[in-house]
């Protein structure tokens, strides 16, 4: 592959992480570097398959170039190139998702075990069990994970956050976020405290926070705030909290919609999510902004990471690339987030047009020794707005 291979040894353990045997792991290790083969090395080869046989043969067949996205794409699915980089691509995110749920289901009991709730725990876990997934989440199994965020499948069941944190982006994105899986968060934290190096919230809400990767970072950073991760699977949260225990870091998860909390008016003064809007709908996104603006202080913070409007990309060639979730990767709001106008979201929430933010941020790429350490050149989008 003419680069070296990430191994999923270098993973960071703590308590709650799924035992792996030493074939479980090898597998894992050929899932992150068929990822990384796909990302980095097929990946190229689609923009030469695109100008050179792709594009003149909707040229010559149209008289004129593709003029969006939509129309790259019918062109692309022609290709026997992008057909086999796609299927692989597929391949690798339904596979490594089968063999991830068959190490968690051989050792289920012992991590429901392990994830109960102690009286000598310092975080908290807040379940509600009269609580309703929103509906636009139902029908599908996001990124292809069994049971997708929210089910079940035996009583205080974490299979849902086992699954998610053995590997989950560390494999899909070939390590590209640390050690943790928490590389969004630093790349936020470093945001933060390069334009805003005054701001130090001391109430902090943390929006589909998942298995909480990116909401202990938050903790270590600003450790006199109270930080609280809220997701609206009950898998993932069991596990979050067992596995902020196991590391020591003190926060609370609580299972609620990011579209209407149950917190008071005006009572944080960071509110933020990482790569949760497009996994919500049109209407979730306006009303989450609107809930976000009802929960600032005066003088707080929003801020929402997520890929790059498809408005900024080059052509719609790369509208096309960026688009492939959409299509492949059960992400069916993907594509119609990254067309929304989110100016004008976090304006009808009631943020002021010269408070609003939309910039790019570079990736971050944890260590042990440096937590802000820049990755290779990637870049984050952020919208971010002060309450004023």
């Amino acid at each position: 592959m003419g680069q070296l291979p990430i191994t999923w040894h270098n993973y960071g353990r703590h308590g709650m992480l799924a035992e792996t045997t030493a074939d479980e792991g090898s597998r894992i290790d050929f899932a992150i570097n068929l990822q990384r083969y796909l990302a980095t090395q097929m990946w190229p080869g689609h923009r030469t398959v695109y100008d050179k046989v792709a594009e003149p043969k909707f040229v010559k067949q149209n008289g004129r170039k593709p003029k969006n996205r939509y129309e790259v794409r019918k062109a692309m699915l022609r290709e026997p190139y992008f057909q086999y980089w796609s299927h692989l691509r597929l391949f690798a995110q339904e596979n490594t998702y089968w063999e991830r749920s068959r190490i968690v289901d051989r050792q289920l009991p012992e991590l429901v075990a392990k994830a109960k709730p102690r009286s000598s725990d310092k975080g908290k876990l807040e379940l509600d069990p009269k609580f309703k997934v929103p509906p636009y989440q139902l029908p599908f199994d996001m990124h292809w994970m069994p049971g997708s965020f929210f089910t079940d499948f035996v009583k205080d069941d974490v299979a849902g956050g086992a699954m998610y944190d053995l590997g989950g982006l560390y494999i899909t994105t070939h390590g590209i976020n640390g050690r943790f899986n928490d590389g969004a968060a630093w790349s936020v934290i470093r945001y933060v405290k390069e334009h805003f190096p005054n701001f130090s919230p001391k109430r902090i809400l943390d929006e589909g926070c998942t298995v909480g990767h990116n909401t202990l970072p938050l903790k270590e950073t600003w450790p006199d705030a109270e930080v609280i991760g809220i997701d609206i699977g009950a898998p993932i949260l069991r596990y979050a909290h067992a596995r902020a225990e196991s590391l020591g870091v003190p926060v609370t998860f609580s299972l609620q919609n990011a579209e209407h909390t149950k917190y008071e008016d005006e009572s944080f003064d960071f509110v933020l999510s990482t790569l949760l809007l497009h996994e919500t709908s049109y209407k979730a996104v306006y009303n989450i902004a609107k809930d976000n603006y009802r929960l600032l202080k005066k003088g707080g913070l929003m801020l929402h990471v997520e890929q790059p409007p498809f408005k900024w990309a080059k052509s719609p060639f790369d509208q096309l690339m960026k688009d492939w979730d959409t299509h492949n990767n059960n992400e069916p709001f993907w594509g119609a987030m990254h067309d929304m106008d989110l100016e004008d979201v976090a304006m009808k929430a009631g943020f002021r047009k010269q408070d609003i933010v939309q910039t790019m941020t570079p990736v971050v790429t944890p260590t042990e020794e440096d937590k802000m350490r820049l990755g290779a050149g990637q870049q984050w989008y952020v919208l971010a707005a002060w309450k004023r």
